[in-house]
C-alpha cells in the first residue's frame, strides 16, 4: 500500500495561478461573464496591476466550475453562487479529514483500497474505503 504522510501528500495549491484566458478555456465561462461576476462580488481575481490581465487562484477556478455546474442544473446565478459557497465551505473539512486519516492507497486489479487506519484506540480493527466498478463501500477488518 502506498503510504501517505501528512502534508506531504498534498500540493500547495496557492501557487497554482491561472490567467483569464486559461479560466475561460477550462470552465467555458466568457471573460465578460467573469468580469461581471467579479463586479458583483461573486469571485475575486488576484492582486491586479494596472493594465495586467486578470489572474485567478485554483480555489477560484474550482468555485467558478461549481457555479457553472449549478447554472447548468437550472439554478439562477445567485442560487448557483450560494450553492457553490456552501460546497466551498465543505472542502477544508474534507481536506483536513483526508490529510489526517488517509494512511495509504492500494491499487489492485479490480479495485482500489483506501486505508483510513484504526477504527479506535484499541488498534484491533482497521477501516478501508473500497472503490470497485464505480461504486464505493467500507470494510472493517480485524488486525492480525
Amino acid at each position: 500500500m502506498a503510504e501517505l504522510s501528512g502534508n506531504d501528500a498534498f500540493i500547495d495549491t496557492d501557487k497554482l495561478i491561472f490567467g483569464i484566458g486559461q479560466v475561460q478555456q477550462i470552465t467555458g465561462v466568457s471573460g465578460r461573464q467573469l468580469r461581471y461576476w467579479e463586479e458583483q462580488g461573486y469571485i475575486q481575481s488576484l492582486n491586479q496591476k494596472k493594465g495586467a490581465a486578470r489572474e485567478y487562484s485554483l480555489h477560484t477556478l474550482f468555485f467558478i466550475f461549481h457555479v457553472t455546474r449549478f447554472l447548468d442544473d437550472g439554478f439562477t446565478l445567485q442560487s448557483a453562487v450560494d450553492k457553490a459557497k456552501q460546497f466551498d465551505r465543505q472542502l477544508p473539512v474534507l481536506r483536513q479529514f483526508l490529510r489526517e486519516q488517509l494512511h495509504g492507497v492500494d491499487f489492485q486489479d479490480d479495485r482500489s483500497i483506501l486505508d483510513f487506519g484504526y477504527v479506535d484506540s484499541s488498534h484491533t480493527q482497521r477501516i478501508y474505503g473500497i472503490v470497485k466498478n464505480g461504486e464505493t463501500s467500507f470494510e472493517i477488518k480485524n488486525v492480525e
